[in-house]
């Protein structure tokens, strides 16, 4: 059985990193909690593309004076230092590597954030292999990088899927032949997405779980 992972909002609460961050910047700068609300429904859980939130990160932090360059570097490395893993996770984790299961961490990002968050988490020496975007040239939902990450192309049906986003790991997966399994995060499943996930969690360590132990 070999499980393929959706790191941000899976493995790790990157949207509660986030919001810390935010939060303590933007207090920093003299803002509040509308400039707060402003930036995260701007961020979109993190699939907002970096262009268009470097505008509204530029008004709530009042930083007139720094360039992009600048702003995108504190954009995508300064809430790092605030990530922890989803509760639970590296206990499941655990219980999974021994039953010889194997675990493979898939996702979106730049190397440097990436490999960043999955060493301060602890996640790094549970996984057996790290496939991140930007090192292999293709992203989900793309097919290719569920191959890459397989190191061939003909799943068995004990190969899974598991992540929060109905398109980049849902469709994506289903798309590349793999079983899936949705982290909910206390949303319904939206039928315009396709077919219901073959597992449901309200958390990544109950759908690890429930994947285990099936």
């Amino acid at each position: 059985m070999r499980l393929l992972l959706d790191l941000d909002n899976t493995l790790v609460d990157r949207d509660a990193a986030f919001s810390r961050w935010a939060a303590a910047a933007i207090a920093a700068a003299g803002g509040g909690d509308a400039q707060l609300q402003r930036l995260l429904a701007a961020d979109a859980h993190g699939y907002a593309p970096r262009a268009q939130l470097l505008p509204v990160l530029r008004e709530v932090l009042r930083a007139e004076e720094l360039d992009d360059a600048a702003l995108r570097e504190m954009l995508m490395m300064d809430h790092v230092a605030q990530v922890r893993p989803a509760p639970g996770v590296l206990e499941q984790l655990d219980r999974a590597r021994r039953r010889g299961i194997g675990l493979i961490a898939v996702t979106n990002g730049i190397s440097a954030q990436q490999r960043a968050k999955i060493a301060r988490t602890g996640l790094e020496p549970l996984l057996d292999r790290v496939v991140i975007s930007e090192e292999v040239g293709v992203a989900k939902p793309d097919e290719a990088i569920f191959r890459i990450a397989l190191e061939g192309p003909v799943p068995d049906a004990a190969t899974w899927m598991l992540g929060d986003h109905a398109r980049s790991d849902i469709g994506g997966g289903r798309g590349a032949g793999l079983r899936t399994g949705w982290v909910a995060h206390g949303r319904p499943w939206d039928p315009a997405d396709g077919p219901v996930p073959d597992a449901v969690a309200p958390s990544c360590a109950e759908l690890l779980a429930q994947v285990i132990d099936a």
